[in-house]
């Protein structure tokens, strides 16, 4: 590349030029234009490192790619327009403006750029206008995720009537533009957002999550048979969750299902032996209290030990191996199903009360009965040396833990509360004996 002479090329008013040189100092930069994924060379990498730091001929070279863009965007290209509008929003190579920046999306738009279209198409507050630009970028990118996204919306739009006319007709010829998976949960979405059932009846011939939304509104109307039939759809296909989900309703009775524990620890086994973590736990549950399957106290504690020591997958914002634990560490206490062994116990009540951690990196569910059993240890001196400044921190702890009114939650302000009032291995305290008190008795 012959910069000198692309210069003067692009001085005299050469739009190529200025788009060459634009783009030759956008890739010289640290901040080029390599998406991610692409080789990257030791060299490269290095010079990326050393930009991040503020390399000052790297942020030249971003001035001048922005400067050459900046001119072939005032000559006319759209393209140009829109990286114009890409650097001022992202203040690559110039000041951060992002209302000047959507003053050239908008251009670029205008002037035909499909990729600015979709980006005005987000940020317009005016709905007749995102569905024009969702539109028009919907038939003019080149196939890409971007395509298939303006593609959802313009099908959105058709459906509900937002920023154009309602045409359920429209919204299906663009619908078929898409896989069955993107169909399907674009069908699901518009049902969420007109209330139209019909849409995610359609949805459910082929989505299981589409399945579970039918069953779920079943559930709201307290129609249980009918929306076990949709769990059961999505079962056959494969989801675990519907599995567990059955087996509860099963195990309940819910409206329009008889109890059925011998139905329930069927479905609860289905989506264990697929792996389902909670299932497991409750199959196990089942099995240790022998309800619908012969009680087994040896069977119960070899499936709960070995969910305590297993590192599980992050399930929304909780994790139940702890309830595993707990159950563990509450039949080496009683010797059910294996040797009683007071200090063992104490050891997995606190992993099970998050006291203690089975690895440095595991965040798992803390569970206040098990640090109020850790509580009780140090009382009474079971399982471990007796210490009551420590059986006083973790009575504390079962309360601030808790999450309502259950029996060793209040039990446990109340030992608090005791132990303050009558000195019980700690100070004497009347205020405080007060003040906890009032906890229990207002909680």
């Amino acid at each position: 590349m012959n910069e000198e002479k692309l210069i003067q090329e692009a001085q005299q008013g050469n739009v190529a030029a200025m788009m060459e040189l634009a783009k030759y100092y956008a890739e010289k930069s640290s901040g080029s234009d390599d998406e991610v994924g692409d080789v990257m060379s030791i060299e490269d990498f290095n010079k990326m490192m050393a930009g991040m730091d503020g390399n000052d001929d790297d942020e030249k070279d971003k001035a001048l790619a922005y400067k050459y863009y900046r001119m072939a965007a005032e000559a006319g290209n759209a393209r140009a327009m829109a990286e114009v509008g890409h650097r001022l929003y992202d203040g690559i190579g110039v000041e951060k403006n992002v209302e000047e920046s959507d003053v050239w999306y908008k251009r670029a738009a205008e002037a035909g750029d499909p990729a600015a279209m979709r980006v005005v198409a987000f940020r317009s507050d005016d709905d007749a206008e995102k569905f024009k630009y969702f539109k028009l970028s919907a038939e003019l990118l080149k196939p890409s995720l971007n395509k298939t996204d303006s593609i959802k919306q313009t099908a959105i739009n058709y459906a509900t009537g937002k920023g154009t006319d309602k045409n359920v007709a429209k919204a299906e010829e663009w619908l078929a533009k898409l896989d069955e998976h993107d169909a399907s949960s674009t069908r699901a979405q518009i049902s969420n957002l007109t209330g139209e059932t019909f849409w995610l009846e359609k949805a459910a011939e082929t989505s299981v999550d589409a399945m579970i939304q039918m069953a779920e509104r079943f559930v709201l109307k307290d129609d249980f048979a009918t929306a076990l039939t949709w769990y059961k759809k999505a079962a056959a296909n494969g989801s675990t969750d519907a599995m567990s989900i059955i087996g509860d309703i099963f195990y309940i009775g819910e409206n329009g299902v008889d109890q059925s524990y011998e139905t329930a620890f069927e479905w609860y086994n289905r989506a264990a032996r697929r792996n389902h973590n909670m299932a497991k736990i409750k199959a196990t549950l089942m099995i240790y209290r022998g309800r619908g399957v012969k009680q087994d106290l040896q069977r119960a504690f070899r499936n709960f030990d070995k969910l305590s020591w297993t590192r599980e997958k992050f399930f929304g914002v909780l994790r139940f191996n702890s309830v595993a634990r707990y159950y563990a560490a509450k039949m080496v206490e009683n010797g059910e199903g294996c040797d009683k062994n007071p200090v063992e116990a104490v050891e997995r009540y606190k992993v099970a009360g998050g006291i203690e951690r089975i690895r440095n990196n595991e965040s798992a569910r803390r569970i206040p009965k098990a640090i109020y059993k850790v509580a009780d240890a140090y009382f009474f001196g079971e399982g471990v040396k007796q210490n009551f400044a420590k059986a006083l921190t973790f009575y504390e702890k079962t309360f601030t833990d808790g999450d309502g009114r259950t029996p060793y939650h209040l039990e446990a302000a109340k030992k608090v509360m005791w132990m303050y009032e009558l000195g019980e291995g700690i100070p004497q305290s009347p205020d405080k004996a007060e003040e906890w008190r009032k906890k229990f008795q207002e909680d």
